[in-house]
């Protein structure tokens, strides 16, 4: 008996002792995975931390490239370097080390096209937003955002110099956030554009053109008038191989239906004789995205001056209306109807894609609660530009994120 009795002390003993050592192996396991874990989240957060230190540096002065070499931070270090992809995008690459745990977080910055914009006005001037409008897609004014009553933002909206509020019980709905103070200018010259065109692209000097879509993927132009001979017919990778063209010195006409990816311009100094592009009837999508999200037809409308809905009869049916498939980008005027106060109830006109101008520009009167001559209007945003664009489109300068990886 006491022979079995010693046996069975033994074997707890045994049991006991393995059930601790296994239970202390537990405990020391979970402290190390946790230091573990904790290490590597804290190498984790010096490297985001670090990644969204340098992007804003990159964001208030786009040609920043020194970056941070070996920086202290939080009791780790981190290195963080830029470097160039391509003319439009850089890559941001965040190193960093806490307790010999590391963590890298890279960023891709590309530049910000205007055709981003649904809405963007260097000047607003008198103009209010009010209640019954709304703005789809990323909006932006140099000035203050002239408010009465309650207009509706979708997508995020900017100003450089904050809200006007008339009556000051007006409640302006941004669904997309609000900013003030965001700084952004519109080109000076479009010489970058010219280049693209003069190599690589369809550059002429001094010559109206008159260029009309045609839905199989190829222009139809002439100089001089719609009638002129000769007229050249090619397709759009014949006629501008890398997708720009530039009217310089003089004006553009267009019409029809693309089929394809081009940006077009027009620029010249003299006032409303040269540097407007005219829409001498409608231009629209041979496929349109609305209907089709894969659409890949994308028109985008560069000018020094206006972009005008020409006074003619292909333009002036009040059944029809207008229709213009782009993104409208002008540095000195706006998108305006000719004789918008005198041509006759021409409909409405509609655009899909985006309008980036200096100054707002008048399409039609209204009184007695309807139009009396021009335009009524209906502006619609081409979702595709929030991440795509029309062939070399201008930037605004400034970088944004494209992709960040961890």
């Amino acid at each position: 008996m006491g022979r079995t009795s010693l046996i069975m002390v033994i074997t707890f003993n045994l049991v006991f002792a393995t059930i601790g050592f296994n239970l202390s192996k537990v405990a020391v396991d979970a402290y190390d995975n946790y230091v573990d874990y904790y290490n590597r989240t804290v190498a984790h957060h010096i490297a985001t931390s670090a990644a969204n230190m340098a992007a804003t540096q990159i964001t208030f002065n786009p040609n920043w490239r020194t970056g941070y070499p070996n920086t202290s931070f939080a009791g780790g270090t981190y290195n963080a370097s830029v470097s160039t992809v391509d003319s439009g995008r850089i890559q941001l690459v965040v190193n960093a080390t806490y307790n010999n745990k590391t963590a890298t977080t890279v960023l891709l910055l590309g530049l910000t096209k205007f055709s981003k914009f649904a809405y963007y006005s260097k000047i607003e001037g008198a103009i209010y937003w009010i209640t019954g409008d709304t703005v789809f897609g990323p909006f932006h004014t140099q000035q203050k955002i002239n408010v009465s009553g309650s207009p509706v933002f979708v997508g995020k909206a900017t100003s450089k110099n904050g809200i006007f509020l008339s009556p000051s019980n007006s409640t302006p709905k941004f669904l997309g956030g609000y900013q003030s103070g965001v700084d952004i200018n519109l080109p000076t010259d479009f010489s970058a554009l010219k280049s693209y065109a003069q190599n690589g692209g369809k550059y002429t000097n001094n010559q109206d053109m008159y260029l009309k879509f045609n839905p199989d993927g190829t222009v139809t132009y002439r100089f001089g008038s719609w009638t002129a001979p000769p007229a050249y017919t090619e397709s759009i990778s014949a006629f501008a191989p890398n997708g720009v063209l530039m009217v310089d010195n003089a004006n553009l006409h267009i019409k029809g239906q693309v089929n394809g990816k081009l940006t077009i311009s027009a620029t010249g100094s003299s006032g409303a004789a040269k540097g407007n592009v005219w829409v001498d009837s409608s231009v629209t999508y041979q496929t349109n995205p609305l209907l089709n999200p894969s659409s890949t037809n994308m028109l985008g409308i560069v000018c020094d001056n206006d972009v005008i809905v020409a006074d003619n009869s292909n333009n002036n049916n009040p059944v029809n209306g207008v229709q213009i498939h782009a993104s409208l980008l002008s540095k000195s005027g706006g998108l305006k109807a000719e004789n918008y106060n005198t041509r006759p109830v021409a409909g409405t006109l509609t655009l899909l894609g985006g309008v980036q101008q200096y100054q707002r520009g008048p399409v039609g009167t209204f009184g007695g609660g309807g139009i009396v001559s021009g335009f009524r209007k209906n502006y619609r945003y081409d979702e595709r530009l929030m991440i795509d664009s029309p062939p070399l489109y201008p930037t605004t300068g400034s970088y944004e994120v494209l992709s960040w990886y961890e």
